[in-house]
């Protein structure tokens, strides 16, 4: 199957329990996109039988149809493929688990993302429920994996597939299990139709405690708060909004996000004293370090021994630099590379990534012609864990407009590495995906 439509396959990007989606090629837009076709797990048929799958599957695409919001997934196209139904909605390269790291193993660990950046999150994805519980429905299916990140950071709540629809109903086998452990709500793992809009609340909490804290919200949820989320605020807000009985729960998006603000000014308040009282550790100078920096290509099940990465792919060891700054570039004594301090203006596909540091030659940047995409392992002596109170008290010396930037290093022979600065990760993506270039240059010495 090349075809699904006007639509040119270019891979599958995965499978869930009502079907495969794939990233495609769009002729009439010259765009990637991403299609569903419907294809129920034999388990799901089993329960349901193949009519109430189909059944389900349609009304998602005519939820999805009629939503317009910024932060929901909407239907682009829909139709009809060798008698199974297909809809079609925007391509993004990344999910909120792939960004923290989540994977099948739900009880594993998970990158912290720092207390701005998962405030900034629950408000885009508190308003896209906000926008669904207005139409009476309830999502029932909370959580990173169905959490979309658009190239600029943008939340997009997907999979409407199980979602409470006022006026729909169909007949729920009691094996049927609607929703994600730790993340659906007690009454709902109980009676999926007691689900109500305090029930996606609890799923929408449970996803701001694990961003904050790498962990699963289990009981009690207040024991698992690390410094500095361990006061009396936070706490009382947790207890809140995890409560098992839904009555005891912020009753709305409104009230939700109300106490979300409370708690962001009480943190910024708590940080700017810590910041006052914290004071930089005396300077180090770290051991000379030599990279690799020639360009490899490396399979994702050897990525982390090759790249010496832990199971959140982060770097073992990181790098103690010692930073010359200048207005555009960063020389570093313990590497001896330069890099540039900001990066491209643009987001850029990986081919687009290499042009760049091409013209950045031309133009010599900082006096030097030999800038490049950087190895993964010259990456990996700049990307730092986020911790308390370093990563809010010190202002970083590259520019945060670049978050995620590409490496020289190849995946396959359609997909290449990339960092992130923010969670200080390296991940994979595909050629078409839009990130950021970042260009280095050396070792050799400069005089500049």
């Amino acid at each position: 199957m090349r075809r699904i439509g006007r639509y040119q396959i270019l891979g599958l990007l995965g499978r869930g329990g009502m079907g495969r989606v794939y990233r495609v090629w769009d002729p009439d837009t010259l765009s990637i996109l991403a299609l569903k076709l419907l294809d129920p797990h034999p388990h799901l048929v089993t329960i349901l039988g193949e009519d109430q799958a189909r059944r389900l599957f349609l009304t998602e695409t005519a939820v999805m149809a009629r939503l317009r919001h910024p932060h929901l997934a909407c239907v682009l196209d829909h139709g009809v493929h060798d008698g199974r139904p297909y809809f079609v909605m925007e391509y993004h390269c990344h999910s909120l688990a792939d960004h923290i790291g989540e994977g099948a193993v739900l009880e594993r660990p998970t990158r912290p993302v720092p207390a701005g950046e998962a405030f900034r999150l629950m408000e885009q994805l508190l308003s896209g429920l906000e926008a669904m519980h207005r139409t009476g429905m309830v999502h029932r299916d909370v959580k990173p994996a169905n959490v979309l990140l658009a190239d600029d950071g943008t939340v997009k709540l997907i999979d409407f597939g199980l979602s409470k629809i006022p006026g729909v109903s169909f007949p729920k086998p009691k094996q049927l299990i609607v929703g994600t452990p730790y993340c659906a709500a007690p009454e709902q793992e109980r009676h999926p139709d007691d689900a109500s809009p305090a029930s996606d609340l609890y799923s929408a909490a449970a996803v701001f405690f694990r961003l904050l804290t790498g962990s699963l919200p289990v009981e009690p949820v207040v024991a698992a708060l690390p410094h500095p989320f361990d006061g009396t605020a936070w706490k009382t807000f947790f207890r809140k909004a995890c409560a098992a009985d839904p009555a005891r729960r912020y009753r709305s998006t409104q009230g939700l996000r109300y106490a979300l603000n409370r708690l962001r000014h009480a943190l910024d308040a708590s940080l700017d004293h810590a910041c006052r009282l914290w004071h930089d550790a005396p300077l180090q100078s770290g051991e000379k370090v030599q990279c690799r920096r020639e360009p490899v290509r490396v399979r994702r099940r050897d990525a982390q021994a090759f790249f010496g990465l832990d199971d959140l792919w982060r770097p073992h060891r990181e790098t103690i630099n010692t930073w010359v700054v200048y207005p555009d570039c960063l020389y570093d004594i313990t590497t001896g590379l330069w890099w540039q301090r900001d990066g491209s203006e643009d987001r850029l596909s990986w081919p687009e990534a290499r042009r760049y540091t091409e013209h950045l030659c031309l133009g010599a940047l900082g006096g030097r012609t030999d800038w490049r995409l950087p190895t993964v392992a010259e990456v990996a002596t700049i990307l730092k864990r986020p911790r308390y109170p370093e990563t809010f008290c010190l202002e970083s010396v590259f520019s945060r407009h670049v978050q995620r930037f590409w490496s020289a290093d190849r995946c396959s022979y359609r997909s290449a590495w990339y960092a992130s600065s923010e969670l200080g990760y390296v991940g994979v993506g595909d050629f078409s995906c839009r990130t950021h270039g970042r260009a280095v240059a050396g070792p050799q010495e400069s005089s500049m």
